[in-house]
C-alpha cells in the first residue's frame, strides 16, 4: 500500500501490440513505462498497486535505508520510519492511499504500521516477538501474521480494526491470512495441532469456514474476491498442485490443462480467475471462468506466465519473445510491454489495476532495478 518529489517521465522502450486477430492497429499500443525512482539509492520495488493508482514498495534511500514509499502519477513520497529509527516496507495501499506495512526497529524487531494521512503509526495492539503485515482493506482493516516462542512455519494470523487485534481461530497450529475483501473476510490457512495437515480456510465475521477439498494431500487459499469466492491451491494425489475455485460450500478443482499443474495468481469480483497451468517445466498462463479454462497462449499466439489480473480480466506477466518481455492479454491479443532485461538485474511485471496501469521493474539505470508503471488505459 520526509519530501515529495516529481519524477519525470523516463522512455525506456517503445511498446508494440501482438496479436493473431488483426493488425497493430486493431487497439492502440500503451505509452512507454515511466520511471517510478527511488528515495535516493539505487533501487526500488513495488508491492502493491490500487484501482485508484496508488503504488506502494519499498526503497533504498541515499544512505543505504530501506523505507517504504507511495507513487501516484509522478509524486514518490518516502513514508519514513517508526520513531527510533530503522527501515520500513509497505506491503498494500487501499483505495484512500492508507498504506500498511511492516516496519523493522534499530534492534531489529519487526512491528506493524498503518500510515495515514502522512503520519506511520505503530499498531501496539498486536504483540508477539515478530509481526508481518500481508494485507489492508478499505475500510482500514489489516491483517497479518504474529509469531511468539510457540509459533511454527506461519505463525498466528491476526486482524487489526480501530486499535483492537484479534488472533483469526484456527485448528490449533498455526494460522495464515493471505487476503482481506472490503466486506472484511479473510482468505488463508490452518494448520492442525500436530502440524501434520494444511487447510485452506476463509474467516467471516470473525468464524472460521473449513475450505476442506473433498479429495487432496493439502490445500491453501490465496485470494478473495467482494462476492466471497476464495481460489487457491491443493495438492492432489499422483499429481502436483491444482487451482481451486471455492464458493458457497461448493469446492472444485479448476484443473492443469492437460498437465500436472496449475496456480492462481487471482480472482476478480466476475469470478474470472487468473493463473498459470501446464507441466512444472511448461507452464503457461490461462484464465478460468464459469468451469472454462482459456489458454492464452492459443489465443494470442504468446507463451508467457500470468502474475497478475485485474477487474476486467487482462492478465499481465512475462513471456519469452527473443527474450524477457512484459506483456498484457487483453482479449484475444497480447500487447508487449517490452524488454524486461537490461543491466545486470533481470526486470518483472507484477500487477495491473482497473485503470489499465501496469506496474514492475526494470534496471533502468543498467544496475539497480527501479518501479515502473506502464499506461495501457482502459480496455
Amino acid at each position: 500500500m520526509r519530501p515529495s518529489r516529481f519524477l519525470a517521465t523516463a522512455v525506456i522502450t517503445t511498446a508494440t501490440l501482438i496479436t493473431t486477430a488483426g493488425p497493430a492497429s486493431a487497439a492502440p499500443a500503451p505509452t512507454a513505462p515511466r520511471d517510478v525512482g527511488t528515495l535516493g539509492g539505487d533501487w526500488s520495488n513495488p508491492t502493491a498497486l490500487s484501482d485508484s493508482g496508488y503504488l506502494v514498495g519499498s526503497s533504498q534511500t541515499a544512505t543505504g535505508e530501506t523505507h517504504a514509499f507511495r507513487w501516484r502519477a509522478g509524486h514518490l513520497t518516502d513514508l519514513g520510519v517508526l520513531p527510533g529509527g530503522g527501515a520500513s516496507h509497505a506491503v498494500d495501499v487501499n483505495e484512500r492511499g492508507d498504506v500498511a506495512g511492516t516496519a523493522v526497529t534499530r534492534t531489529g524487531t519487526a512491528r506493524p504500521f498503518l500510515w495515514r494521512h502522512g503520519v506511520m503509526r505503530d499498531l501496539t495492539a498486536v504483540t508477539g516477538d515478530a509481526i508481518s503485515v500481508t494485507g489492508l482493506n478499505d475500510a482500514g482493516r489489516v491483517i497479518g501474521t504474529r509469531y511468539t516462542a510457540t509459533s511454527g512455519q506461519y505463525g498466528q494470523a491476526f486482524v487489526w480494526r480501530d486499535g483492537v487485534a484479534t488472533d483469526l481461530p484456527g485448528l490449533g497450529g498455526d494460522t495464515l491470512a493471505d487476503d482481506i475483501n472490503n466486506r472484511g473476510e479473510i482468505a488463508g490457512s490452518t494448520v492442525s495441532a500436530d502440524g501434520a495437515e494444511t487447510e485452506a480456510a476463509l474467516w467471516r465475521g470473525g468464524k472460521l469456514i473449513r475450505l476442506t477439498p473433498p479429495v487432496g494431500i493439502a490445500s491453501m487459499a490465496v485470494d478473495v474476491n467482494e462476492r466471497g469466492q476464495v481460489v487457491g491451491t491443493v495438492r492432489v494425489p499422483d499429481s502436483g498442485w491444482h487451482a481451486f475455485l471455492w464458493e458457497n460450500g461448493v469446492f472444485t478443482d479448476l484443473g492443469a490443462l492437460g498437465g500436472t499443474e496449475s496456480y492462481p495468481v487471482g480472482i476478480n469480483d466476475r469470478g474470472q480467475i487468473g493463473g498459470n497451468a501446464g507441466d512444472n517445466a511448461n507452464l503457461r498462463a490461462v484464465r478460468w471462468h464459469r468451469g472454462t479454462a482459456t489458454d492464452l497462449a492459443a489465443l494470442s499466439g504468446v507463451t508467457g506466465l500470468a502474475t497478475a489480473m485485474n477487474g476486467a480480466g487482462s492478465v499481465a506477466g512475462v513471456a519469452d519473445l527473443g527474450g524477457s518481455r512484459g506483456v498484457v492479454w487483453r482479449g484475444a491479443s497480447a500487447v508487449d510491454l517490452g524488454p524486461l532485461d537490461r543491466g545486470v538485474t533481470g526486470g518483472s511485471v507484477q500487477f495491473i489495476n482497473d485503470r489499465g496501469l501496469v506496474a514492475g521493474t526494470i534496471a533502468v539505470t543498467g544496475t539497480g532495478s527501479h518501479a515502473v508503471v506502464w499506461d495501457l488505459g482502459r480496455p
